[in-house]
């Protein structure tokens, strides 16, 4: 969700903007994020199912889905086993990013925004830190964490995030195709996360 990034106009899949700052404010929380994110990546999902998941307190859990319920980013769906005892959430959007502005500057909601979603993504790679001696050694040997820096004009920044957003996106259609057909042995769920700005020293 970085800045550049998230501006890129080609995507193949449908991006909602958001352009009510009052929307931003709302889910600029890590633990609010953590939530939708699972919603989005595992489909509808109880309270509980939440909470066994994340460690949050049902309590909070459901806080936090109401908040996102307020803001339009999630909603109660029917039961996935016909249990009407349950409430079942969903997500209302695949992917969302903030509104562009005609000046391209950021808000300061914006601004409140990504500063959740660089917490959001500190502590997605600190889970996995936590986790990584638990993982099979065919997990722990693979992955990528590295930064590089390049000498770039704006034009092929651009061009750069493009192709590595096709990238990503080949991949997340590869996934999704294998999945629907079946699943494949010592499959899981892999993250990445791009993002591409200019260099402040």
């Amino acid at each position: 969700m970085g800045q550049n990034i998230d501006r890129t106009k080609a995507k193949a899949e449908e991006v909602t903007e958001i352009a009510r700052e009052s929307v931003l404010l709302a889910i600029s929380n890590s633990q609010r994020m953590r939530v939708l994110g699972l919603l989005r990546v595992n489909g509808p999902m109880t309270v509980g199912m939440i909470s066994d998941v994340t460690g949050m307190a049902p309590g909070s859990v459901s806080f936090h889905l109401k908040k996102l319920f307020d803001a339009g980013m999630a909603e109660k769906t029917d039961s996935a086993d016909g249990d009407k005892r349950k409430s079942w959430w969903k997500a209302n959007h695949r992917s969302m990013r903030p509104a562009p502005r005609d000046d391209g500057r950021i808000s300061d909601a914006e601004y409140t925004y990504f500063q959740s979603v660089a917490v959001t993504y500190e502590s997605l790679y600190e889970r996995y830190l936590d986790s990584v001696n638990d993982l099979p050694q065919e997990w722990r040997e693979v992955g990528l964490c590295e930064d590089r820096t390049f000498d770039l004009t704006p034009e092929e920044t651009e061009q750069m995030c493009l192709e590595l957003d096709a990238v990503a996106q080949k991949w997340q259609q590869h996934s999704s195709g294998e999945q629907r057909n079946t699943a494949r042995h010592n499959m899981r769920k892999v993250q990445i996360v791009m993002q591409a700005f200019p260099w402040i020293p």
